[in-house]
C-alpha cells in the first residue's frame, strides 16, 4: 500500500522552488477601456483553459501559445470579447467596452467553450477560489454546506458525508472533476464521498441544478457539481504551500493527534509549450470524543493523503493535458474496552485516477474535445484484535469481518464543435462508461457497460434569444436504459438588465454496481442487492428570472428568482424483501417528486459584498398515495447569507457565512397499541450554522487565515423517526463537532 507519514512536521513547511532559465521571445500587449485607460488585472482565457492575468498597468505577454487560437478577454465592469490572432498579426492593444452590470464569472459546465455565467443557457452557481480561501475550507463539504438547496448528513460509522441537492439525494447528483465523472460509491447510501477530493487543488466549484443527462449521462438527474482544479496561470514557475491548524471543538494538540491538521504544497513549471505540475496534501483529523468516554469517538479519526502529477502541451492547433490523482484515506474505528480482547476497525480507501483531456481545432468553425479517465478504487474493511494482557495485535480471522470492495472504471467522452453560420453551433458526441466491481460482498458479475451518443445545439435566432435542444441515446448491459433522453434549455434577454431562462429535461439515474450486486450480512446487517432494478427516470422543468442593475454609482444589485419541479418514476429505495422480511433489499418505488422556489440576492458596493438566499422545497410524501388525507408534499425552508468586507488599508478581508436549515417534516408507518399500522408524522429538527473568518495579506506572497467555525456550537439535532438511517439510528443526528478555532498560513511565489 502506498503510504506517507508527515506526523513530525512542525510549524513550517520546507519546500524547493521550481525555477527556469528558459526565455521566450514575447511581445507585450495591453488591455484598455474604450477611452484608452489601462484595465488592471483583466483575465485572458484560452480555449484550452489556460488563464493569463494582466498586471497593474493592464499589460501581458502575448506569447506564441496565443497565436492561431481563439481567446477571451474579460474584466469586471466590461463586456467580454473573443479574439483570434494569426502568426502575422501585430496588434498590441485590445479595447473592451464598458458594461457596468456584468458581474458574472466565467463558467464551463455544460458549455462547448468557456463563457460568462450571464450568457449561459444554464443557471450556473459558481463558488470561486477567493470564496473558498476566505472561508479557509478544509473539505468540499465546508465549501458547500451553506449553499442554498444543499443539505448534508453525516455517516460517522464510515467517515463519509451524504449530500442532497434540491430535495434529491446524492445518488442523483453527478460529481465531476474537470468534467470527468468520479467512480467509487460507498456506504448503504451509495453516494460519492466528495470529501475524498483535495480541497487545496480547487480553482472553483460549479453547480448546475436540474437534469443534465443529455450531456453527462446517468446520475445527473438532480444536477451536476463540477469541481474545477487549478491550471497553469501563465507563469513560468509557481509554488504554493499551506498549513492550517484547527481545534475540534475544545480538543486540540499541535500538529498531530487531536485537532484538524492541514498541510499542502504544490508547484508548477512552464517550459516552452510544456507545463508540469505537482502537489501533495495531508489532512489529519484527530476525531472528536464529544460525550464518549474510553476508546469511543463520536466522530472517527481520519487521515488522508492526496497527490497529483500533471503535464500539458499546447501546440498550434492542439492542446492536451494529463493528470494523475492519488488518494489514500484511513478511518479509524476504535472498539470499546474489554477484559480480554479489543476489536478495532480500519476503513481504508485507495484511489488512482488517470485523466486525459484535450482539444483540437481544425479551423475557426470546427473543433474536437475529449475527456477520458481510468480509475482504480478500493475500500478495505479490516478488523484488528488486540490481546489486553500480551499487547499482541493481529488481523482477525473471523468469517465476514474483513472485506474488500474494488472498482475499476473507464470513461471516454468526445464531442465535436461545428459552427454552421453565425447563429447555429452543433455538438455531436459519444460517451463510453465501463465499470466493474468485485469483492467479498459483491456477487460475481460482468460489470456494467454503458454506451451513448448525443447531440446538442446552440441556436441564436436573434441576439437576445438562445435555444439549446439536445438528445441522447444510451445502450446499457445491466438494465433497460431509457430509449431517448431529450432536453431543451432557453434563454431570453428582455433587456440589458433582465433575462429569463426556462428548461425542460428528461433525466435518469442508473442502478449502480452496489445496488445490483452488493450483499452484506453480519450481526447487525442483512442487506442484499437486486439485479432486476430498473433505471430511475424523471421529467423536470425549471426556470429563473435574472435581474441585475447598477443602482447607484459603485452599487450593483443582482436578483435571481427560480422554481423547479421534478417528477421521478421507478425511484430506487430500500425496502423489506417480499420473500424474506428479515432482509433489506432495493426496489423500484412507483414515483417521487420534488418542487420548490429559490430566491437569491447579491449586493456589491465598494468594499462590501452581500449575498442573501431563500428556498422553500417540497418533498413528496410517499404515504399520500395510500392516505388521501395526508399532504402530497412536506416542505422545509432555508435561508443563507454571506457578507464580506475588505479593509483595504490593512489588506484584510472579513467574512461571515450563515445558513438556517429549517426543520424537515415527514411521515412513516408506526404500530399502535392494538398492533394496527397507521401513518405517523415525524420531524428532523432545524439548526443554524455560522462561520466568521479573517484573511490578512502580508506583503505580496503570504496570507494569514484565522477565525471561528460553527459559532452556534452545533453538534447534533433531534429526530422523531423511529426507523433511523443505516448507520445513524436513534433520535440523534450528527451535524458538527462543536465550535472550533483555526489559524492558517498560505505562501505563494510565482514568476
Amino acid at each position: 500500500m502506498f503510504r506517507f507519514s508527515l506526523n513530525k512536521i512542525t510549524a513550517s513547511i520546507l519546500f524547493i522552488l521550481f525555477c527556469s532559465s528558459f526565455t521566450l521571445a514575447q511581445q507585450k500587449a495591453r488591455i484598455t477601456s474604450s477611452s484608452g485607460e489601462e484595465i488592471p488585472y483583466a483575465t485572458i482565457q484560452l480555449e484550452n483553459g489556460k488563464i493569463i492575468k494582466t498586471d497593474i498597468d493592464g499589460k501581458f505577454d502575448l506569447d506564441i501559445a496565443m497565436r492561431n487560437k481563439r481567446f477571451q478577454i474579460s474584466a469586471l465592469g466590461y463586456q467580454s470579447n473573443w479574439y483570434y490572432l494569426s502568426e502575422n498579426d501585430t496588434i498590441k492593444e485590445f479595447r473592451l467596452k464598458e458594461e457596468i452590470n456584468d458581474l458574472d464569472p466565467v463558467v464551463v459546465t455544460g458549455n462547448y467553450e468557456p463563457q460568462s455565467a450571464r450568457n449561459s443557457v444554464y443557471q450556473v452557481r459558481s463558488i470561486e477560489k477567493k470564496t473558498i480561501q476566505n472561508r479557509a475550507s478544509t473539505s468540499i463539504q465546508e465549501a458547500l454546506n451553506t449553499q442554498l438547496g444543499i443539505r448534508f448528513s453525516q455517516d460517522n460509522a464510515l467517515g463519509s458525508s451524504n449530500l442532497e441537492l434540491l430535495g434529491l439525494s446524492g445518488q442523483n447528483v453527478k460529481i465531476l472533476i474537470d468534467g470527468v465523472p468520479m467512480v467509487g460509491r460507498q456506504g448503504t447510501s451509495n453516494e460519492i464521498n466528495i470529501n475524498q477530493i483535495d480541497i487545496n487543488r480547487i480553482e472553483r466549484i460549479e453547480i448546475v441544478e436540474g437534469p443534465m443527462s443529455v450531456v453527462y449521462g446517468a446520475d445527473a438527474l438532480a444536477g451536476v457539481i463540477n469541481i474545477i482544479t487549478k491550471k497553469d496561470l501563465g507563469n513560468k514557475w509557481s509554488v504554493m504551500a499551506r498549513i492550517q491548524e484547527e481545534t475540534v471543538g475544545v480538543e486540540y494538540q499541535p500538529f498531530t493527534s487531536k485537532g484538524n491538521h492541514i498541510r499542502s504544497i504544490s508547484g508548477n513549471l512552464g517550459i516552452e509549450k510544456w507545463n508540469f505540475g505537482a502537489s501533495f496534501s495531508q489532512n489529519n483529523f484527530g476525531g472528536w470524543k464529544g460525550e464518549k468516554t474510553g476508546r469511543d469517538y463520536e466522530w472517527l479519526p481520519k487521515e488522508q493523503f492526496f497527490m497529483n502529477l500533471s503535464a500539458s502541451w499546447t501546440g498550434k492547433s492542439i492542446y492536451t493535458d494529463y493528470q494523475l490523482d492519488y488518494l489514500d484515506e484511513t478511518v479509524f474505528s476504535y472498539g470499546a474496552d474489554a477484559r480480554f480482547e479489543i476489536l478495532d476497525q480500519n476503513f481504508i480507501t485507495s484511489r488512482w485516477m488517470h485523466r486525459l483531456s484535450g482539444r483540437w481545432e481544425s479551423s475557426n468553425s470546427f473543433g474536437l474535445t475529449w475527456q477520458g479517465a481510468y480509475t482504480n478504487y478500493s475500500r478495505d474493511s479490516e478488523t484488528w484484535v488486540t490481546n489486553v494482557y500480551s499487547g499482541e495485535r493481529y488481523l482477525s480471522q473471523a468469517e465476514g469481518v474483513n472485506a474488500t470492495i474494488h472498482y475499476q472504471g473507464f470513461t471516454w467522452r468526445m464531442m465535436a464543435d461545428w459552427k454552421s453560420g453565425n447563429n447555429l453551433r452543433l455538438n455531436p458526441g459519444i460517451d463510453i462508461n465501463l465499470e466493474k466491481g468485485a469483492g467479498e460482498r459483491i456477487d460475481s458479475n460482468d460489470g456494467i457497460q454503458d454506451y451513448a451518443v448525443f447531440l446538442s445545439a446552440d441556436w441564436t435566432p436573434s441576439p437576445n434569444v438562445s435555444v439549446k435542444p439536445g438528445l441522447r441515446k444510451t445502450w446499457n448491459s445491466a438494465y433497460d436504459a431509457p430509449p431517448i433522453i431529450p432536453s431543451i434549455n432557453t434563454k431570453w434577454n428582455l433587456s440589458d438588465q433582465l433575462a429569463i431562462r426556462f428548461a425542460y429535461a428528461n433525466g435518469f439515474r442508473a442502478p449502480s454496481t452496489r445496488e445490483l450486486y452488493f450483499n452484506f450480512f453480519d450481526a447487525s446487517h442483512s442487506i442484499t442487492g437486486n439485479p432486476n432494478l430498473e433505471a430511475e427516470t424523471s421529467n423536470s422543468i425549471n426556470g429563473s428570472l435574472d435581474w441585475k442593475k447598477q443602482v447607484f454609482e459603485g452599487v450593483q444589485l443582482k436578483t435571481i428568482v427560480g422554481g423547479f419541479y421534478n417528477d421521478i418514476s421507478n425511484r430506487i429505495a430500500y425496502a423489506q424483501d417480499p420473500e424474506n422480511i428479515q432482509v433489506t433489499t432495493l426496489i423500484n418505488v412507483d414515483k417521487y417528486k420534488t418542487t420548490g422556489i429559490t430566491i437569491g440576492e447579491n449586493l456589491s458596493m465598494k468594499n462590501w459584498n452581500f449575498n442573501l438566499g431563500f428556498s422553500y422545497i417540497g418533498r413528496y410524501n410517499q404515504l399520500s398515495q395510500e392516505e388521501s388525507d395526508l399532504p402530497i408534499f412536506v416542505w422545509t425552508p432555508e435561508i443563507t447569507s454571506d457578507i464580506s468586507y475588505q479593509i483595504r488599508p490593512w489588506k484584510t478581508t472579513a467574512s461571515l457565512f450563515y445558513k438556517w436549515t429549517g426543520s424537515l417534516p415527514g411521515y412513516e408507518i408506526s404500530i399502535d397499541e392494538n398492533e394496527n399500522t397507521k401513518p405517523k408524522e415525524i420531524e428532523l429538527d432545524g439548526y443554524q450554522w455560522m462561520d466568521l473568518t479573517f484573511k490578512k495579506e502580508i506583503g505580496t506572497n503570504l496570507n494569514v487565515h484565522l477565525g471561528i467555525k460553527n459559532l452556534f456550537n452545533i453538534t447534533q439535532i433531534n429526530s422523531s423517526s423511529e426507523s433511523g438511517a443505516a448507520h445513524s439510528t436513534g433520535s440523534q443526528r450528527p451535524i458538527g463537532y462543536g465550535r472550533s478555532y483555526f489559524l492558517g498560513l498560505t505562501y505563494q511565489l510565482k514568476n
